[in-house]
């Protein structure tokens, strides 16, 4: 039996899902700074990244589905951010 798509569930889920990345981010920030590994560092600041896109699907949920092309859009530029700043 097929259950119909709730986004408050889904919502609630996401969002948990950022609160764990951003609390990690910190968790992982720490142990590089004391460790001294910029191979960490850089990993740490993937997981802010993971709590951006987390939170732009958050915010979207709530919205039309043309305004969630929108913040596809959005996101794309958030994923190319760390990329192009590397580069």
């Amino acid at each position: 039996m097929s259950e119909a798509f709730d986004a408050t569930k889904v919502r609630k889920a996401v969002l948990t899902v950022a609160l764990l990345n951003f609390a990690y981010f910190f968790v992982e920030f720490f142990i590089a700074l004391s460790a001294g590994s910029v191979s960490l560092l850089a990993d740490s600041v993937d997981f802010l990244e993971d709590t951006s896109i987390n939170l732009l699907i958050f915010i979207a949920l709530g919205w039309p589905l043309a305004k969630r092309a929108v913040m596809g859009k959005l996101m794309a530029i958030v994923i190319l951010a760390p990329a192009a700043f590397a580069a």
